[in-house]
């Protein structure tokens, strides 16, 4: 607690010290006699002025009395607006006016702090201000710090409330989240996931059903279609309870950032999409991290699946260090052994191929392995010139370099058997679905 002067103290220590100042000027000038009424007066002023201004800080300390209380949202998503509630209680019998700022985390951001509120005697009022998170992880709130008005506005006194509370940050999911009140085809329908029309091609029976035009002669039951007399068929669904591993580069190529998020954050959004998908259709859902962070949660399923890969997920973030993917794959391959689907999700380049192609050699042994491949943006736009500068050319050739490079390494890929799911950060997510379907339905997993 400490007390800072006031505009208006400051300007009337400035009044008292120029007129002052101009009695010594007239002292120099004229005679002493001339001066000494006035003198006394400025003396006298100076004294009262003074005794006020103590009268008012200790008015201040007395009566500034404010307890303050935050409410924080039970969880943040990244880039998404949310709001912070402050209840503030007077607690002394006088109007009191007074500014605020709250302590918050660097991974948030606000334009409306500080800010300034006045409230009357033995009441409370409720500030809300908005936040933006700019970073995944804990988001820690510290204390509160009020500039109290004293009642003369000569002094402010400066208070700190400790007010420690935290809350998460996740990746923003909000849009998976608004997907709950529909069915599984119409989640797929919802993000842009393409839906291959197909009846009884699953491998679990699911119903008996009337037969219509189109199904197959092996779908019919001839057993109900005696008894019903009428032609009845089995229609089947996807396989479920199969296990899908995300193998999750958090190297330093995966802190790229395009458009407002990095590659990581992209990845992970499309990984969490494509996970909620999955635990939909009855899969079970785990995670490796690799390169710096490493993280390793076995498959799990069932209805708090998604609140189990969140909590493990919201405070990863990519490192500094270089991608050892043949090292990440016997990694794996120690800690797993069921036969699963293995998805990489990497920023690849040319120079990664023989470490790829060693990591996939591994992993295929066992499982079905996705590489989803994260496509620069800038470059997937990036206009063809025939015209400019030096340095511009050389920038041209090299992006052109660059992505005959990477479409050469597909291709490898591609001529092992290796299924490569390649698309911009902004669309892996419905990429890494449609291609997961496809594998679904087509039996493979």
């Amino acid at each position: 607690m400490k007390f800072i002067p006031d505009k208006r103290l400051l300007k009337g220590s400035i009044g008292f010290l120029s007129a002052g100042l101009l009695l010594v000027v007239i002292r120099v000038m004229t005679s002493k006699e001339d001066t000494a009424l006035y003198e006394q007066a400025w003396w006298f002023l100076f004294a009262l002025a003074s005794l006020v201004a103590i009268i008012d800080l200790l008015l201040v300390k007395l009566s500034g009395q404010i307890d303050c209380k935050r409410k924080l949202p039970g969880n943040l998503a990244l880039a998404s607006p949310n709001k912070v509630s402050l209840k503030f209680d007077n607690l002394s019998k006088r109007r009191i006016h007074f500014g605020y700022i709250d302590d918050y985390p660097d991974s948030i951001t606000t334009e409306q702090l500080p800010s300034e509120l006045t409230l009357e005697p033995n009441k409370s009022a409720v500030a809300n201000y908005s936040i933006r998170p700019i970073k995944r992880g804990e988001a820690l709130f510290r204390h509160i710090d009020l500039r109290i008005q004293s009642p003369l506005q000569f002094w402010r006194l400066q208070k700190r409330i400790p007010l420690e509370q935290s809350t998460k940050i996740f990746p923003n999911f909000m849009a998976v989240a608004n997907l709950n009140f529909l069915d599984y085809e119409q989640r797929l329908a919802h993000i842009g996931a393409h839906i291959s029309q197909r009846r009884g091609a699953g491998q679990e029976f699911r119903q008996l059903r009337e037969y219509q035009r189109g199904d197959e002669i092996r779908q019919i039951d001839w057993k109900a279609t005696s008894r019903q007399h009428r032609l009845i068929s089995r229609e089947y669904q996807d396989e479920r309870d199969q296990e899908i591993i995300f193998m999750l580069d958090s190297g330093r190529r995966m802190r790229t950032m395009d458009q407002n998020l990095s590659h990581f954050d992209h990845s992970l959004n499309a990984l969490l999409l494509t996970s909620y998908i999955a635990l939909s259709a009855g899969d079970a859902v785990g995670f490796m991290s690799f390169a710096g962070n490493n993280r390793w949660l076995k498959p799990v399923k069932g209805k708090t699946a998604i609140t189990t890969l969140l909590n493990n997920l919201y405070d990863l973030h990519s490192s500094v260090e270089s991608s050892d993917l043949s090292y990440a794959a016997e990694n794996l391959l120690c800690r797993h052994q069921k036969r699963s689907l293995i998805i990489i999700i990497s920023n690849l380049r040319d120079n990664d191929s023989d470490d790829l192609l060693q990591a996939v050699k591994l992993l295929s042994r066992k499982h079905l392995v996705i590489v989803a491949c994260l496509r620069e943006s800038y470059l997937h736009d990036e206009t063809p010139q025939t015209e400019g500068s030096l340095q511009e050319m050389l920038n041209i050739a090299a992006s052109n370099l660059y992505i005959e490079q990477r479409k050469g390494l597909i291709k490898r890929l591609q001529s092992k058997g290796v299924v490569v799911v390649d698309s911009t950060p902004q669309q892996m997510h419905v990429s890494l679905v449609n291609q997961y379907i496809s594998l679904k339905r087509a039996g493979r997993i």
